[in-house]
């Protein structure tokens, strides 16, 4: 039986310094983008402003759909934190990332007075976010140097689409095309459209993408002695430096099925790596996190890292909801799972289930014989998702189920996939 190539001292060693590189990295990325010039910033958001005025928080572009609604309240913190003028000095306004508000949290509304310049004789106030890294103002904060917010849509419509191209030649490429229609159900369910509509979802949609394009395309030289290892390990690193905290548990998801497809592990060994790959994951998304609130409390002299706990607790707790008191574990689960009951996502888990009937006849026509062993990963990606509902709480998978909900494109894909992937052929 092929034994998994880990050397664990050497390992740790290595990834240790990874952590500490990026970290350092993290911060002179965040430090330069706040060196740059924010009046033209300013301007380019004004372009737009109406369009957020119109969109206000939480806009539907399909009136009545949880999965067509953007989150206007979180990517206007982010132009906030991209007009901010400053404090003086840069890099306590690297680490605490501060945004100004006109009002009680309002993030859209103060976005659109500070990029008109309507703030004239309103009172203001400074808020500090600094527990997230923020790192997709490393691309947003140059990208509002030169264009407004309507062309950053439309550069991520090219983006996405380009990437999408990529992976659909490479399942072609890497012959697993049977696996096409669970992952064009599990982008669906993402909401292409929404993935543009809303930049801090554009943001964790291209990592995930991106994920998925570097396995197909490098899956030979991943596999090389540690650097599947490496790669979930930064893949952790880089979703938390770049997400805001919606759906980053589906760029590992991606990634680790599209690694199962590839993987020449079976039985046992492959679940083992694959338990392994996914320590990989969290070691380094959390580790990367914790990093930013060490940094910032050495750098401003706040206690990051006592705030930080703090709101650990809080989101992870099963009481905190902001809606009703203490729900239970199925009315977390049933609030993600009910945004999926309409009749266009009915109809579109038919077809697939109809493709995937047919692919598993076929395979069973050419002769091969259910195994057991083979699903067993894919099941463990198919329970994933519910199992990340269930441990962090209401605060999290209850309150925000609108955008938590797209964690269940996982357990789609996984699903489809272990059907497939049970068949075992005649000559193995």
């Amino acid at each position: 039986m092929k034994r998994i190539d880990l050397n664990l001292g050497r390992f740790l060693v290595k990834a240790a310094w990874c952590v500490i590189l990026s970290v350092a990295m993290g911060c002179i990325l965040m430090i330069s983008v706040y060196l740059l010039p924010t009046d033209r910033i300013r301007d380019n958001i004004a372009e737009t402003s109406e369009m957020l005025e119109r969109e206000g928080v939480y806009y539907q572009w399909a009136e009545g759909y949880k999965n067509a609604q953007s989150d206007n309240y979180s990517d206007a913190s982010l132009y906030l934190n991209a007009m901010y003028p400053g404090s003086g000095n840069v890099v306590k306004d690297a680490m605490n990332n501060p945004r100004r508000l006109y009002g009680d949290d309002n993030n859209e509304e103060s976005a659109v007075i500070m990029a008109n310049g309507r703030d004239e004789g309103k009172q203001s106030h400074d808020v500090n976010y600094g527990r997230y890294w923020h790192g997709s103002l490393v691309f947003l904060k140059p990208l509002l140097l030169a264009f407004d917010i309507s062309d950053i849509r439309f550069f991520s419509v090219i983006i996405h689409f380009g990437l999408l191209f990529l992976i659909v030649a490479g399942f072609v490429k890497r012959k697993i095309t049977d696996a096409l229609p669970g992952f064009f159900m599990a982008i669906i369910m993402l909401n292409p459209i929404s993935m543009v509509m809303c930049y801090c979802y554009s943001v964790e949609y291209t990592m995930t993408l991106a994920g998925a394009v570097l396995i197909l395309y490098f899956h030979e030289f991943f596999q090389k002695g540690q650097n599947y290892f490496y790669y979930f390990l930064f893949s952790g690193i880089c979703t938390v430096y770049f997400n805001e905290l919606c759906f980053p548990m589906v760029v590992f998801g991606v990634s680790m099925i599209l690694y199962l497809l590839l993987s020449e592990e079976k039985g046992w060994i492959l679940v083992k790596k694959q338990l392994l790959l996914g320590i990989c994951w969290g070691a380094g998304y959390v580790l990367m996190w914790m990093g930013k609130w060490i940094c910032a409390w050495a750098l401003t002299g706040f206690n990051y890292f006592a705030e930080a706990l703090g709101q650990v607790l809080r989101y992870t707790s099963d009481h905190a909801t902001w809606e009703i008191e203490n729900p239970a574990v199925s009315d977390r689960l049933a609030k993600n799972m009910n945004v999926y009951a309409k009749w266009p996502f009915a109809f579109l888990i038919l077809l697939v289930g109809v493709l995937t009937a047919v692919c598993f006849w076929r395979k069973k026509q050419a002769g091969n014989k259910m195994s057991v062993n083979r699903m067993l990963p894919y099941f463990l990606m198919v329970v994933f998702p519910f199992s990340v509902y269930i441990v962090l709480g209401n605060g999290y998978a209850y309150v925000h189920y609108w955008f938590t909900h797209r964690l269940l494109v996982v357990s789609v894909f996984a699903g489809t996939s272990m059907i497939l992937q049970s068949m075992e052929s005649a000559s193995e």
